[in-house]
């Protein structure tokens, strides 16, 4: 690969339903197309869904599945420690890359 070298990806689990799952973070390739889903009318359907699939593993279809049909508090925790362990998300709820002016000036609006 010349000279980069190989970076893994963020690895972890989480608790589904009473169930270890274990979870990766997104390329940045992959966190690229999410933030593509901008704007799209179903985009936080998509988007969700997407992520579940990336960082779990699963196919699409079953990664819909799964999302169509179960809890929606399982399914907002998944889809919350993916975006977590791919650094799209910070535990507190803000994002985590964005400069520390506009995490100070967002912290202190809330």
């Amino acid at each position: 690969m010349g000279a980069l070298p190989p970076v893994p990806l963020a690895v972890g689990t989480t608790l589904v339903g009473g169930t270890e799952v274990p979870i990766r973070s997104l390329t940045r390739a992959e966190a690229l197309e999410l933030r593509a889903l901008a704007g799209r009318p179903d985009a936080d359907r998509r988007g969700e869904i997407f992520l579940i699939a990336r960082g779990t593993g699963a196919d699409e279809a079953e990664a819909e599945a799964w999302w169509e049909s179960s809890d929606p508090i399982a399914v907002g925790k998944l889809v919350e420690d993916i975006a977590v362990v791919s650094r799209l998300q910070g535990k507190d709820g803000r994002d985590p890359n964005a400069p520390a002016s506009a995490r100070s000036s967002r912290a202190s609006s809330t």
